[in-house]
């Protein structure tokens, strides 16, 4: 994980800078922070940009920051230091909730990274529902690194929990 240190230290410095408001990783890269390294094509970024009205808008700063520093800016992706990211808009309260209550890992050159809990990140791959995610929350079960409690909170708070039980043969350990 330390490769996506340079990376991370510039999604760190938009923070300081106030491009940002704050992130947290998401999608594969979040949950190899968990359980066992899985292919993953990007570094899914979901970002809180203060709100100005549309989603084209918000990002717009950001893209500007990010072209002003040399970095490359293809479809839906941000190459920085040779890392494509994806910047996801704080799209769902649940999302927020991720954000907003990520964990803090230190990499080993000393950068500090926001990565959703593997309790949102379940919960939000149970949302998407993709085979893929379905596939990932087993791999989170078998490596038991999910907190129950705290995913039925999350279900509960998120109306997920039905999703959860009529869904939960697909992920069975």
């Amino acid at each position: 994980m330390d490769s996506i240190e340079k990376p991370i230290s510039v999604i760190n410095q938009m923070i300081e800078d106030g491009i940002i408001e704050n992130y947290a990783l998401g999608g594969a890269t979040a949950v190899i922070f968990y359980t066992e390294p899985i292919a993953t094509e990007d570094i899914d970024t979901f970002v809180s940009i203060r709100s100005s009205g549309s989603i084209l808008m918000e990002f717009q700063p950001m893209f500007d920051y990010l072209k002003k520093r040399g970095y490359e800016i293809k479809a839906e992706h941000v190459y920085i230091e040779g890392f494509p990211v994806q910047f996801l808009p704080v799209s769902k309260d649940l999302i927020e909730e991720a954000v907003n209550e990520a964990n803090e890992f230190q990499l080993s050159g000393g950068t500090v990274v926001r990565v959703m809990t593997p309790e949102h990140l379940t919960a939000i791959m149970l949302y998407t529902g993709r085979v893929k995610d379905y596939l990932r929350i087993g791999i989170f079960l078998q490596h038991d690194v999910v907190n129950t409690d705290e995913l039925n909170r999350i279900l509960e708070k998120h109306n997920l929990a039905e999703k959860w039980r009529e869904n939960s043969y697909r992920f069975e350990v």
